[in-house]
């Protein structure tokens, strides 16, 4: 049986340097704006309200949330932010 302790301290990881483990069984890429994929994935933290994570235009990974914007130049300098910032996933949403 998995206890609440084990859900709030699963951190992120990076799988085939293409696609986040979000804890358990889930995996997900992240959604890429150039390629018609108009969605993105939902994060919260303490610090923010909520977060968005999507790969932009200029084919940069990006992350939107209510307080700052930030970019980063790969898929593991993102995974590190999120779990030393205490993000939780909340899902994938439509823009």
């Amino acid at each position: 049986m998995i206890k609440l302790k084990q859900i709030l301290n699963e951190k992120f990881s990076v799988e085939s340097d293409k696609y986040i483990n979000l804890g358990g069984k889930s995996v997900t890429s992240i959604p890429d704006n150039r390629k018609g994929d108009y969605q993105y994935i939902v994060f919260d933290s303490p610090s923010v309200d909520y977060a968005h994570v999507y790969i932009n235009k200029s084919g940069k990974i990006y992350l939107v949330t209510n307080k700052y914007d930030k970019t980063f130049k790969d898929i593991n300098q993102l995974v590190s932010f999120l779990n030393k910032n205490k993000f939780r996933y909340v899902g994938i949403d439509d823009v």
